[in-house]
């Protein structure tokens, strides 16, 4: 006969030592333990395979990305980039002094989104290392762009890019 652990603790003992009822009770407790220990053994075992498996949303397949950004023959030595494809989320690139950059999208350097891309990239007075900027006056913004106004934009740049699975390194001539 099963019986719940609340009933197994309604039965009163024998009032002799060793009695039925309190032999009786002592095993159902006992019982009833073991089976807990077996389900907690059992539960470490059923989080680590959900968490190895995955229960969140798959990210969609990117691809690492990465080149340089040439204005008037040189590389330009300080800006951002973005990459927007058609649907989903931009990748965004951080241009280094030597030129170069490394896209990213969900986290740092994961790369771009496999598909087509429209380009912006931009390179503001503000935005070159060590100026400080003066978040009390909003107005001041960024500054002069210190390249044709037009790459700013993904509508006007004309710069596109397909990301492929495996991508050799882009390399962005800007002209005025």
């Amino acid at each position: 006969m099963e019986m719940s652990l609340l009933e197994a603790a309604k039965i009163p003992p024998t009032p002799a030592a060793g009695g039925a009822g309190s032999n009786r009770r002592s095993r159902l407790v006992s019982a009833r333990c073991s089976a807990g220990r077996r389900r907690l053994v059992w539960l470490p075992l059923v989080a680590l395979a959900l968490a190895t498996t995955g229960c969140g949303p798959k990210l969609p397949t990117r691809a690492q990305v990465t080149g340089k950004v040439m204005y008037h023959g040189k590389p330009l030595e300080f800006g951002t980039l973005m990459f927007q494809p058609d649907r989903g989320w931009p990748a965004r690139g951080t241009i280094q002094p030597d030129g170069t950059f490394q896209m990213s999208t969900y986290g740092d350097n994961d790369g771009a989104l496999v598909a087509h891309h429209r380009v912006r990239i931009m390179c503001y007075e503000k935005q070159r290392p060590g100026t400080v900027v003066d978040v009390d006056v909003p107005e001041e913004g960024l500054g002069k762009s210190l390249i044709p106004p037009k790459y700013a934009n993904v509508d006007t740049s004309g710069l596109t890019v397909d990301v492929k699975p495996t991508n050799e390194p882009i390399v962005f001539e800007l002209t005025d």
